[in-house]
């Protein structure tokens, strides 16, 4: 059984013992570290007080805002949540947001979990090398959770301005209504969320002009327009829309009724 030695604040990989304080190396770990998951030479991260370390998993789960993609994040999350009792989450909320797993040195040598380890061992292995993807039901689910951020984040914004460009007038996306409205039309138009660089989403066709019509007219529909009577740059559009829904709206001119001519 190989062993691994400290030494000089670094961890050599040996085959045979060199001191009594040399780690064992169960053979879960054993299998990582000659597959080029465990990463010995370069995957050592020390406690604050230099005695005890961690070990750090090369393969589709590590990332961060710059690295990575929606598959690593969810096999990341995924696998440290179905194995607690083996992996730790390397998650750090700071800086590029870097995720990950690491392992103690000890790893799989307790005889309760061994079994589990080199269970677990052929998972990594067999992600790193053969399927990527951990569990679909999370990856969908982080798909839907990053266009959930993506509408709170930007894209409710951004379809407000385009649809005052179109229109000529504003309607309010603020709502929980709105939002509700989006996402219905999204599933009548089969426009469903696509993961697209490390952390983002795309909603393709969101952006198209019978797209942002059908959102406007639905909003106002529910809610009216934003600011009705502050519509001086009216658009074609913007008049065909507003002046239908004035008309449906309104059975006579009240007083202070906006009246396209």
């Amino acid at each position: 059984m190989s062993v691994l030695h400290v030494d000089y604040g670094r961890v050599w990989h040996f085959e045979e013992p060199e001191t009594d304080e040399d780690i064992r190396v169960s053979p879960a770990l054993e299998l990582l570290i000659e597959k080029g998951i465990a990463d010995i030479e370069h995957g050592i991260e020390w406690d604050r007080d230099g005695d005890d370390f961690r070990i750090e998993l090369v393969g589709p789960w590590q990332g961060s805002d710059y690295s990575g993609d929606d598959v690593c994040e969810s096999n990341q999350r995924s696998l440290a949540r179905d194995y607690p009792e083996l992996l730790i989450d390397g998650t750090r909320y700071c800086g590029h947001s870097p995720y990950g797993l690491q392992i103690t040195p000890d790893f799989g040598s307790d005889p309760e979990t061994a079994d589990l380890a080199m269970d677990l061992a052929e998972t990594l292995i067999g992600l790193r090398y053969d399927y990527p993807l951990y569990d679909e039901s999370d990856h969908s689910e982080l798909i839907d959770e990053r266009a959930q951020q993506a509408w709170d984040g930007y894209l409710r914004s951004d379809l407000e301005s385009e649809i005052g460009d179109l229109l000529g007038f504003t309607v309010d996306l603020c709502t929980d209504k709105a939002k509700d409205l989006f996402w219905e039309i999204c599933y009548e138009r089969e426009i469903w969320p696509e993961a697209e660089g490390h952390r983002d989403v795309v909603l393709r066709g969101v952006g198209d002009r019978e797209f942002l019509l059908d959102m406007a007219r639905r909003v106002l529909d529910e809610q009216g327009p934003e600011y009705p009577d502050l519509c001086y740059d009216l658009t074609d559009d913007g008049y065909e829309v507003l002046g239908a829904y004035m008309a449906e709206t309104y059975e006579w001119v009240h007083p202070n009724q906006l009246t396209i001519i």
